[in-house]
């Protein structure tokens, strides 16, 4: 039997009535979509070393008791305030820099890019912006695939 889904609503009223499949396919796509920020966003990062890119990952949650798994992306671990800096200070100025020059202060980069083309700022928060108007269509792509 078809379902109806054309909105959040509907999206949320499947998820609470739907069976197992429906929450798989769901929680899949989740992680698809989760998947697809983090990628988008380690390559925003910016890179001195590389300790910071590498510490991105995603973070399961929900469980038995969720009728959905939620994802979250992180980066920082125990660093997650220099993270946090890196995110929120649009004035960095960030690589490419000379070889040998990652470590001596001052400007060397190019200046502080263009957001979401050059490694900077906010290199989490546009993917996860550009991919919100995306997320309730996928979701309910993924549920007429099963049923």
């Amino acid at each position: 039997m078809p379902i109806k889904l054309t909105g959040i609503n509907d999206l949320k009223r499947v998820l609470k009535e739907g069976d197992i499949k429906i929450r798989i396919a769901v929680n899949s796509e989740i992680h698809k979509i989760a998947t697809d920020i983090l990628n988008e966003s380690k390559k925003l990062v910016p890179f001195d070393e590389g300790i910071l890119r590498s510490s991105g990952h995603l973070k399961a949650g929900g469980g038995a008791s969720k009728l959905v798994a939620t994802q979250t992306v992180e980066f920082g671990g125990p660093s997650a305030p220099y993270a946090l800096i890196q995110h929120e200070n649009e004035k960095f100025w960030h690589p490419p820099k000379p070889p040998g020059k990652s470590k001596v202060g001052g400007h060397q980069g190019t200046g502080p890019g263009v957001p979401g083309e050059d490694p900077g700022a906010k290199y989490l928060e546009i993917p996860a912006k550009k991919h919100q108007a995306t997320v309730v269509p996928r979701l309910i792509a993924a549920i007429k695939a099963v049923t």
